[in-house]
């Protein structure tokens, strides 16, 4: 058959295309279900610059010169990646050949024509054994091309010959996606939203082995290697490597492509990024540019303390009343500088707000244990943005007790009435709550303040907060009182006027890159920060699922990601839930870590997409040998330190594909942009 016919059958039969006779590298002599044995010549590994391990090679009983009268049965190829060598039956007899060999020769280097051995031995020593794994059976069916991922069946009799596959043989291999999966692609992007095609895009190049020398030597060899934009969005991906290894490059590459994704189908996506050592926010040598300056417009950046060009990551004490009590009391039990009582009953206190309407006693007592915690925390230093001014109900008789104090040494005339059913300011609230605190301990006169109801007025934590108000305990002995609490004031901003959650949310909604500067600031705050704002958005998307809607698509960056999924983590916390059912929420996750052991294993298991790099521990090796076909890339794994070189399971892939990531290119995407 002459060319322009195999091209025509090239065509119209993909299986064709796999098949290379140029590149013919031996035969299978041995094979069964997972894998095959196969024999080829040191001249034919030559012609192809070498059989790298872990390359890819194909097996066919058809000769493609003569297609056209191939049986039915006999249509099909077998995807075969190399593991390791095997011995031949006569190996041992060509080891003694060449040890007798040695052993007659008298200079280190000879001529090629003084080796010792004739046309015959030479030939046979040229001979060796492969040892491949079986990843699948290439077929047409419906005039597309399928694969199974493994053998239907197979003729013990039967001659197949093998092939290096190159160029688009190789292509057609790495980015083979079944065509049933293609068609379920249309189907989730409807459900996110996305009603236009998406095209597939670049990451890398194929790579096989460290040494980089033979198999990518010319520009046509490095076969790219594409990804579904849907594998992403509403998906869990693990970037897994030591640093320095390739994780940062390959989130910065998936945050610049879901970015470009949102742009041409002009449908919102928000990313969020938990960036703990700063190098999405800023730029760094690495990159001629951050993410923060290639997505000026569409980026907002978050730091724990004031820095021009971020907004605060810091809550509001004053406004996000339980959140600063929670950070306190973690401060408080840290720093031990004072045990007394009162600390130990304000430390297991809580601010959360009751209904007003089906609890209004206990609203009205959280009020006025609010308004001194207010004031408590402006005595100890505090900034407050504006006015001060707190306001809660008191009735008649307490005011009556409170002002008696207060006015006890004052001239007939100059007396003074605090009304905090209006407002007080710190001032008035400081001197009411001190007259409080003498009126609610003075027995000889009004006794303890009452309620309408005739309960106690104030609780044990507000009598606690009066103490360290003052600067005495209820014996009148000296405390540290509210300097205590002046361990928070670093942790605290006066200028945010809204939830930092709620803003991140609404900025995640209008499709921006949200970046959180964790590089600065204290670590327990950072992981509480973290989890806090979490723990909002999952739940503002899963409100919005749970009321009939369409949640908005959102994709999560988390680094050292072991430190918050972990192991031993509890399924109902806030990271593995997210982790775990995010994506039924349009909540995508990338995870990255070093420690494949130390994430939650439920995490690990419902994971799609896997980028791993890296793992010079061969504990972390074998954990992620458990997950599809990695474990034949574990002496790689373990030994390659190159930054980029990958290994690559995505949700479309049917195996592992082994890649050289490529660089992030900050120019590049702003020249992109400005076309």
């Amino acid at each position: 058959m002459n060319k322009i016919s195999i091209d025509t059958l090239n065509d119209r039969d993909p299986l064709l295309k796999l098949v290379q006779p140029d590149n013919f590298i031996g035969w299978v002599y041995s094979i069964d279900y997972d894998s095959a044995l196969v024999v080829t010549n040191d001249a034919w590994k030559a012609k192809v610059n070498g059989i790298p391990h872990n390359s890819f090679l194909v097996a066919s009983s058809f000769n493609p010169s003569n297609y056209a009268s191939v049986t039915s049965m006999e249509k099909e190829v077998i995807l075969l990646r190399v593991i390791g060598t095997c011995k031949l039956p006569q190996d041992d007899d060509m080891i003694r050949t060449k040890i007798d060999n040695y052993q007659n020769q008298t200079d280190v280097y000879l001529e090629d024509n003084n080796k010792g051995y004739d046309p015959i031995t030479q030939n046979r020593l040229q001979f060796g054994g492969l040892k491949c794994r079986v990843l699948g059976t290439f077929y047409m069916k419906n005039s597309e091309l399928n694969m199974g991922s493994d053998i239907e069946s197979f003729s013990v009799s039967m001659r197949m010959g093998v092939y290096m596959p190159k160029g688009d043989a190789l292509s057609l291999i790495v980015n083979y996606v079944d065509p049933i999966r293609k068609n379920r692609f249309k189907e989730e992007l409807t459900l996110l939203g996305i009603n236009k095609e998406l095209q597939p895009f670049e990451i890398g190049t194929v790579r096989y082995t460290s040494t980089d020398r033979l198999h990518r030597a010319n520009a046509a060899d490095r076969i790219a290697f594409h990804i579904q934009p849907s594998d992403f969005l509403a998906r869990r991906t693990a970037v897994l490597g030591m640093t320095r290894t390739g994780k940062s490059n390959m989130i910065k590459q998936t945050i610049s492509v879901v970015k470009s994704i949102a742009d041409n189908c002009q449908l919102p996506i928000g990313q969020l990024v938990f960036d703990i050592n700063g190098e999405y926010a800023n730029a760094n040598k690495q990159d001629n540019g951050s993410i923060s300056d290639i997505y000026s417009e569409g980026c907002e950046r978050y730091r724990m303390i004031p820095t021009e060009g971020f907004s605060h990551l810091l809550n509001n004490f004053y406004s996000e009343l339980q959140e600063g009590l929670t950070i306190l009391s973690e401060l408080i039990r840290e720093n031990k500088k004072d045990g007394s009582a009162d600390i130990d009953t304000f430390l297991g206190m809580s601010l959360e707000q009751p209904d007003s309407l089906d609890e209004p006693g206990e609203y009205k007592r959280w009020q006025v244990k609010t308004a001194l915690y207010k004031t408590l925390l402006k005595r100890a230093g505090y900034d407050y943005n504006g006015t001060f001014s707190v306001k809660f109900e008191a009735n008649k008789k307490i005011r009556e007790a409170v002002d008696a104090v207060i006015n006890a040494d004052a001239e007939p005339g100059c007396e003074v009435h605090f009304d905090p059913n209006n407002s007080l300011s710190y001032e008035e609230a400081l001197k009411w709550f001190i007259a409080a605190r003498s009126a609610n301990k003075d027995k000889k006169t009004t006794g303890k303040l009452k309620s309408s109801s005739g309960s106690n007025w104030f609780d044990e934590e507000c009598i606690a907060m009066l103490n360290l108000l003052d600067g005495h305990n209820n014996n009148d002995s000296y405390i540290r009182g509210f300097r205590t609490i002046e361990c928070g004031r670093p942790y605290h901003t006066p200028y945010r006027t809204q939830d930092v959650c709620e803003e991140i949310y609404q900025h995640l909604m209008q499709g921006k890159i949200v970046i959180l500067d964790l590089s600065v600031g204290q670590a327990q705050l950072r992981e509480r920060l973290s989890k806090r704002i979490a723990k909002y958005v999952f739940n503002a998307s899963m409100n919005c699922f749970t009321s009939g809607q369409s949640p908005q698509n959102i994709v999560i960056y988390i680094e050292e990601a072991h430190n918050l999924i972990g192991r031993n983590m509890d399924l109902s916390e806030t990271w593995p839930r997210l982790a775990k059912e995010g994506a039924k929420y349009k909540i995508a996750l990338v995870y990255a870590t070093q420690e494949v052991s130390s994430v939650h294993p439920n995490i690990l298991a419902n994971t799609e997409n896997w980028f791993i790099s890296h793992l010079n521990s061969e504990k972390e090796i074998s954990e992620l040998a458990k997950f599809y076909d990695f474990a034949d890339f574990k002496l790689s794994l373990l030994r390659s330190q190159d930054v980029g070189f990958s290994r690559v399971k995505t949700l479309s892939s049917p195996f592992v594909v082994p890649i050289q990531i490529n660089k992030f290119d900050p120019e590049k995407i702003i020249a992109e942009k400005g076309q």
